[in-house]
């Protein structure tokens, strides 16, 4: 049975036909309408009739020939232009005035309301960077489903909700959409969204321990990506690149990555980026034991998110800088940091929360706190298991270790068959997502 193509079209050959007039009368040739991840050869293929752009494409070259993106697509004039509260809306979310964003948006929340699936989507950013993570996938579901499920609708929105499963534990549906998107993206010969959700998706496979399913899609998405010319593009895969060397216990390799995506992003405008950047670049210092330089890049990832750091990055950072001053022996520092970090933590993700745990008891641990490091370390074990993570084996052999240097032998071996069996449970799934 053919895989059906989107909908957002009437037909390849018409939408061909209707670019290829727009081009010409805009007196342009293919190759000046061509931009990065557009090439002349791809709008070739599109006014041949033997491609269908994205509705993130059909925007763009609408934009660049001076049409509309509705009659580019389907050769019906739009009734009416976008409601300009939309677009006021967008510019006030951009510059960080939420209330009138959000005010905006809800004008158009009306069932029957041609902008409602954008409205929708609207709140459910605005949800996500509240960091009311289950209120942004209520909305952001709508808004797919107000869309008919088109995931090339609006990328950003479907990066956002397969990014708000993630957070909440639900990595099966976080895949499961990132999965779809990329079928999608492909099926329309979308080479935007192709390498938009590669990324996205090797990142969540990174997360359940998918490590050849995530390199694999990585290396699809190179070749792409190095024709594109587009540099945020490629800091993100550098980025997924550190974070898998990370996970495989590869410091060196995770650091010349994050400082190559470091390196790029810092030519760019967006903070957060460069600030995660940092963050992550501090990590494999950190693994690598170069703690002095990774306080120095951790003091710079948070100068540049400033006042505006949210409360799961301001937990991300807080316990990096611990395990870095633990590493300087600064064990007072370190543990008023790690202390900051616990406060924070239920920002986290539930499979990070317990990982966080782990390395909480860490520090406390080396500052002489015995009594709170088993505390953390039985919680992030319990954590661990509850969420199917395979970082549960070794939280598990050190809360064992623990235990058995308390003379509590018994309970050493409960420990490692708990955390053992949970391992091994988790392990199945990521097995089976690598041969899939």
């Amino acid at each position: 049975m053919p895989r059906s193509l989107t909908t957002h079209i009437d037909s390849p050959r018409e939408v061909g036909i209707r670019l290829k007039t727009a081009r010409e009368r805009a007196g342009l040739s293919q190759r000046q309408l061509s931009f990065p991840g557009c090439t002349a050869a791809y709008i070739s293929r599109i006014e041949a009739g033997a491609r269908v752009p994205s509705l993130q494409m059909i925007n763009q070259l609408a934009l660049r020939v001076e049409v509309s993106g509705q009659w580019l697509a389907t050769g019906v004039e739009p009734a009416t232009a976008e409601p300009l509260q939309l677009i006021e809306a967008e510019v006030a979310l951009r510059l960080g005035e939420v209330d009138e964003a959000e005010r905006l948006y809800r004008v158009h929340l009306r069932p029957g309301d041609p902008a409602r699936a954008t409205a929708l989507a609207g709140l459910g950013q605005i949800a996500f960077r509240a960091e009311r993570t289950e209120q942004a996938i209520e909305l952001l579901e709508q808004a797919l489903d107000a869309r008919k499920g088109s995931t090339l609708a609006d990328p950003g929105a479907v990066d956002t909700l397969g990014r708000a499963y993630a957070i909440v534990g639900a990595m099966e549906s976080s895949i499961a959409l990132f999965e779809r998107a990329l079928a999608e993206a492909s099926a329309a010969d979308a080479s935007l969204e192709q390498l938009r959700f590669s990324v996205l998706l090797a990142n969540a496979l990174i997360d359940v321990g998918a490590f050849g399913r995530a390199e694999q899609a990585l290396a699809e998405v190179i070749r792409i990506a190095e024709g594109s010319g587009d540099p945020m593009t490629m800091a993100r895969i550098l980025w997924s690149q550190s974070r898998l060397h990370s996970m495989r216990g590869e410091p060196a390799l995770a650091g010349r990555y994050a400082r190559r995506a470091l390196a790029i992003l810092e030519r760019t405008e967006n903070n957060a980026y460069v600030g995660m950047a940092y963050h992550l670049a501090a990590y494999a210092e950190i693994e690598s034991g170069n703690y002095e330089e990774a306080l120095r890049l951790l003091e710079r990832g948070r100068a540049l998110f400033g006042d505006e750091i949210g409360r799961r990055d301001d937990a991300r950072f807080s316990i990096e800088e611990a395990r870095a001053l633990v590493g300087l022996d600064r064990h007072a520092e370190a543990a008023r940091s790690a202390s900051r970090a616990l406060e924070l933590l239920e920002a986290m993700q539930p499979a990070d929360r317990g990982r966080a745990f782990v390395t909480l008891a860490d520090v406390f641990l080396a500052s002489g706190d015995r009594v709170r490091g088993r505390m953390l370390l039985e919680e992030g074990l319990d954590n661990l298991i509850e969420h199917g993570n395979r970082f549960a084996l070794d939280a598990g052999r050190r809360l064992a270790d623990l235990l058995e240097a308390e003379g509590d032998t018994a309970g050493a071996f409960e420990v490692l068959k708990r955390a053992t069996t949970a391992a091994a449970a988790a392990a199945a799934p990521a097995s089976q997502n690598v041969t899939a």
